[in-house]
This record gives C-alpha cells, structure tokens and sequence, in this order.
C-alpha cells in the first residue's frame, strides 16, 4: 500500500505540474488549488503511514493537513469566482 501511494504521489506531481503550466494564468486557476489539494492529502496519508513519527513528522502532518484545507478553500472560492 504505501508504494502504491509514493507512485500515486509521484503521478499527481507530474499532474500537478502539468495543470499549473497550463492553467495558471487562465481563469481555471481552481484546477490548480483542487490539484495541490489532492497533492497534500496523499502526503498527508503517507506521512500518516509513517511507523515512527518524531516531532518532524507530526510537523510534516500539520503542515500538509493545513495546506489541503487551504487549497480546497482557495479552489471553491476561485470555483465560485469564474461561474
């Protein structure tokens, strides 16, 4: 399961990549929050997969839980924003 995951996050990496030189400068930037999102959420479950978690990787958990919220936030604003 967690290689499959690292696969995944690669694959949405390249994706999000990909969206962001595209749709960026567009009035789709919220493909862009909603595919960071996606981004941190499989970070935040890898990192939740984690056997030993120091301090660092609680922080790492924060982090990424906070980021996915706020691009899910940023995207249904910019969602509502270009209708």
């Amino acid at each position: 399961m967690a290689t499959t995951l690292t696969f995944l996050i690669i694959i949405s990496a390249i994706v999000v990549f990909v969206i962001m030189k595209k749709f960026s400068h567009t009035s789709k930037t919220y493909l862009v929050n909603f595919s960071i999102a996606l981004l941190m959420g499989l970070l935040f479950s890898r990192t939740l997969m984690n056997d030993q978690l120091d301090c660092i990787g609680y922080l790492a958990i924060v982090f990424c839980g906070l980021a996915f919220i706020a691009q899910i936030v940023l995207g249904i604003k910019n969602l509502k924003t270009s209708d």
